[in-house]
This record gives C-alpha cells, sequence and structure tokens, in this order.
C-alpha cells in the first residue's frame, strides 16, 4: 500500500504498462499509419477505450499472480492486455496542425538527424524498411501468455480495423525458455534494478536518506514518469519537486514511451569475451560480468565481485542491495560497466539526488530464436525490443544513452588510488555508441580486487548491440482516448 504522504494515482486512467507492466509471456508491438481518421476515432470511442488495460487491472493481476505462484507455473491465465500509443503525426492526424506541442524529444522524433547524431545511432538508412518508408501513427501493444494467442488477439483487433488503419509493422517478443526466463539473448538476468514509484507501493525501510521498497530500490515521485504528479527534487532523494504540469488538459496521466528495436550479435559477443579473457588471463564469465556490472545469475559484482553466486543473483532482498560508495576505485565494479553507466546510483558528483532524475521505468522484452548449436556467427535477427517510459525523454533516456553510455568521461572525477591521475572509465561496453561507429574502449576489465593498481583497457572494435529502429511514442490516458483523442471533428 502507498505511504499516506504519497500522491494519489489515477490507477483506472493510467496504462498499465507505463508503472506496473503488462502481464505477458508474449507481447506483440503493432505499429500502424491511420488512412480513415474518422472511422478511427469511432472506434476509439466505442471499442477501443473500454478495452485499454489499466493500472489497476494491472495491479488486481499481480495479487492473484502472486497468491498462485507458489502452486504452479507462472502466467497461467490467459489475460489479454491491450495499451496504446501515438506518435507526434498520430496525434496530429487526430487533433490537427494546430495541436498543443508536447516534450521537445517527442516533437523532435527518434528518426531527426539531431536525434541520431545527438545518440550516435546508426544511420536512418540502415534501419528497419518500415521505420524509413512512411509515416506512422502509432502503435499497439497486445500481450499474453503465448504467441498464439497473442497472434489471435492482433487478428482480431486488425479485423476490426480493416480500413481504417493500415498495419505498418509488427513484431513479438517473447520471455526466454526455460531457465533462461527473465534473461535477455547474452544470457543476463534483466530488469532487476526497477524503480519503485510513490503511490503504488509502501516504502519497507529507510536506507541512507532514501526511501525504498525493495532493498536498493529508491522510491520515485511519479510525476518523473507520468504528467499530473509531482518530480523529483533535485537535490533531495526523498522530497518531490515540482508538479508535471501537462501541455494540455487531455495529457494528464499520459507518459513518453521509447521503443528501440536492439539486434544482438550473440555468438559474436560470446566468442569475443572467450578470447579478450584469454589475453588478459581471466575466465570469460568474469570478464563478460565486467562488462555488464553483473554475473549471469543477477548478482551484481559490487556483492560477489569475483565468483558468481546465483542466491544473491535470485533473491530480490538482496540483488539490487548495493550503492558504489564503498568502491571508490572501480575495485568491485568497472566505472564503465553497463548498469554503473545506466544507473549510477550515488557515484554521480551530487549523488543520489542527480542519478534520480534520470531514471526510466523499463519494459522490454527479447524477441527472435535462441542461438542454434551450430550458429557461431548470428545467422537469424534476435534482440530486446527496449521499451521506456518517462515524462521527458531529454532529460531521461536521451541523458542515459548520451552523457552516460556514450560518454566515455563518464564517471567523472574519479582516479587512480596508487597515483591520484583521473581516469577516463570509457563507453558502455554493452550500449555505448562512438560517433560514427567508431572504435570504443573501456577501463580496467582485470580486477583489482580487493588490492592491487594493474592498468588494463579492453578495446570493442565492433558493437554487439545494434539499433535497427526506433519510435517515440506518448502513451496517453485511457480518458483521453476515450474523449479528447476520439472527439469528432
Amino acid at each position: 500500500m502507498p505511504a499516506q504522504t504519497d500522491p494519489r494515482l489515477d490507477l483506472d486512467d493510467i496504462q498499465g504498462d507505463v508503472l506496473v507492466g503488462l502481464q505477458k509471456n508474449a507481447e506483440m508491438f503493432m505499429f500502424f499509419r491511420i488512412a480513415d481518421v474518422a472511422g478511427f476515432k469511432m472506434l476509439l470511442r466505442q471499442h477501443i477505450a473500454s478495452r485499454l488495460t489499466s493500472t489497476r487491472r494491472v495491479l488486481d493481476r499481480e495479487r492473484v499472480a502472486a497468491r498462485e505462484r507458489l502452486q504452479g507455473p507462472r502466467f497461467t491465465h490467459p489475460w489479454e492486455s491491450l495499451n496504446l500509443a501515438f506518435t507526434k503525426d498520430g496525434l496530429d492526424r487526430l487533433l490537427g496542425p494546430g495541436r498543443p506541442l508536447l516534450d521537445s524529444g517527442f516533437e523532435r522524433g527518434a528518426d531527426h538527424p539531431d536525434t541520431i547524431a545527438a545518440l550516435n545511432d546508426p544511420p536512418v538508412a540502415s534501419w528497419l524498411p518500415a521505420f524509413r518508408s512512411g509515416r506512422i501513427d502509432g502503435a499497439f501493444l497486445l500481450a499474453g501468455p503465448n504467441r498464439r494467442f497473442v497472434d489471435t488477439q492482433a487478428s482480431h483487433l486488425l479485423s476490426m480495423l480493416s480500413g481504417i488503419v493500415t498495419a505498418v509493422y509488427s513484431e513479438i517478443g517473447q520471455v526466454r525458455p526455460g531457465r533462461e526466463r527473465g534473461h535477455e539473448h547474452f544470457g543476463f538476468l534483466d530488469g532487476i534494478s526497477q524503480p519503485a514509484i510513490r503511490g503504488l507501493t509502501r516504502p519497507s525501510r529507510r536506507h541512507h536518506g532514501s526511501d525504498q521498497v525493495l532493498p536498493g530500490q529508491d522510491a520515485i515521485w511519479p510525476g518523473e514518469f507520468v504528467y499530473g504528479y509531482p518530480m523529483q527534487d533535485p537535490h533531495a532523494a526523498d522530497q518531490p519537486g515540482p508538479i508535471a504540469a501537462p501541455p494540455a488538459v487531455w495529457a494528464r496521466n499520459g507518459s513518453y514511451m521509447v521503443v528501440r528495436r536492439l539486434e544482438q550479435l550473440v555468438p559474436e559477443f560470446r566468442a569475443f569475451v572467450a578470447a579478450e579473457a584469454k589475453r588478459l588471463g581471466m575466465y570469460p564469465a568474469l570478464l563478460g560480468s565486467r562488462l555488464v556490472g553483473r554475473w549471469q545469475s543477477g548478482a551484481p559484482l559490487e556483492l560477489a565481485p569475483l565468483d558468481d553466486n546465483p542466491r544473491i543473483g535470485a533473491e530480490p532482498m538482496r540483488n539490487n542491495d548495493f550503492d558504489y560508495r564503498d568502491d571508490p576505485f572501480q575495485r568491485r565494479c568497472p566505472y564503465a560497466a553497463h548498469i554503473r553507466k545506466a544507473n549510477p546510483r550515488d557515484d554521480p558528483p551530487r549523488g543520489t539526488a542527480e542519478s534520480l532524475r534520470h531514471r526510466i521505468v523499463r519494459a522490454a522484452i527479447p524477441f527472435g530464436p535462441e542461438v542454434g548449436p551450430g550458429e557461431t556467427r548470428t545467422e537469424h535477427s534476435r534482440g530486446l525490443i527496449f521499451v521506456c517510459y518517462q515524462i521527458d525523454i531529454g532529460r531521461q533516456f536521451e541523458f542515459i544513452q548520451r552523457r552516460y553510455a556514450d560518454n566515455p568521461d563518464f564517471v567523472d572525477g574519479k582516479t587512480r588510488p596508487d597515483t591520484g591521475q583521473p581516469v577516463h572509465p570509457g563507453y558502455d561496453p554493452i550500449i555505448g555508441q562512438a560517433p560514427g561507429n567508431g572504435e570504443r574502449s573501456m577501463d580496467e576489465p582485470v580486477p583489482n580486487y580487493p588490492t592491487g593498481n594493474r592498468r588494463s583497457s579492453l578495446n570493442l572494435m565492433q558493437q554487439f548491440v545494434i539499433p535497427t529502429a526506433s519510435s517515440y511514442l506518448f502513451v496517453p490516458s485511457i480518458s483521453a482516448v476515450r474523449t479528447a483523442l476520439s472527439a469528432a471533428g
């Protein structure tokens, strides 16, 4: 339950994937173009708005699943979930060219040359054809217990929308099988370090002056993710800042969604880790963990610096319970490791309050087949459909990619323990991108734990995670879909 001082969220109006995440073993992303605006608006009012899955419905399902989790396999219910989001072009179609302007990053778009340059993304000409050959107005998210179920629901939806929208591109992501459930294709447990949202859950303990729901999980004010609620105070981690005022009345309870289709070159990544581990005199699993900041089990290097500890990795009360104040010289975890770059916790010069202003809610899912036994070079497209939610794309998602992952000097202000010389951490070896797909490097892949001052570096000649499509969308409230966005006119 939320604390009495937390804001009261409109759980029936906020779409369910934004703050909690739709229950899913499979999820389809159906990008579309509106052909008949009047017909589409009518369907929004009469059929689609009432089918959208709310946050309250997701939370109710979570409670049912929690009661039944010990009695059988996960996700046995045939729960259908549907969410809907629009691009700037889609809002233009529904509201007209004089509509209120929303977030500047959203209005600029993921495919704008300035966005590509800022993020060091591959040129749009290399993206999937559907994302470079015409207008995309929006996307439906359909989630359920398996691929066949989702395919059936998508067919019913497309039948209803026949002649009204044109499907531009669809792709289904699925959780990986068996013991790999919850792991991305490189093999690492994913989605551990999610922020808690004030107004959804009650903080369970006080830790270093910051409210936390699970150990290491800071509670964040909901205005960082949804319009109409308090944001973070940039100077005090546990204090509210100003209200995230919507640019239009109908934008309240809405959020911005970033979707990135990230291909992973899994056989090449494994071969690189094995070869570099041999060169550096390490075993491959340790080097892989130094690139990510966690072992494949999910155990963080801060708690298991030299050997994996699957018990920690599998335990939510332990696998996120750390910060970096006890690791000022990257003896446990490299400054450039993926999780240290993407969520630096108390590492930045202004501490936790600074990093909390850049948090995102992630809702990614793997796509593509498993690596075959004889696949030594990538033969099939596979990877992660990365999804995140925020209220300011530039200050949140783009900041993390541009100022953290792509910045070889972040975390700044670090020095060598023996000489006091400044450290240049290097790029995030997983998602970091150099201008023009240039060479990247990271500092200190070989651990100096618990003591030592061996200097080492890793040159990353190849990108192992490649963006092949991206889209910025606005996820409106359910009431906005029922009224302002579907009003006749």
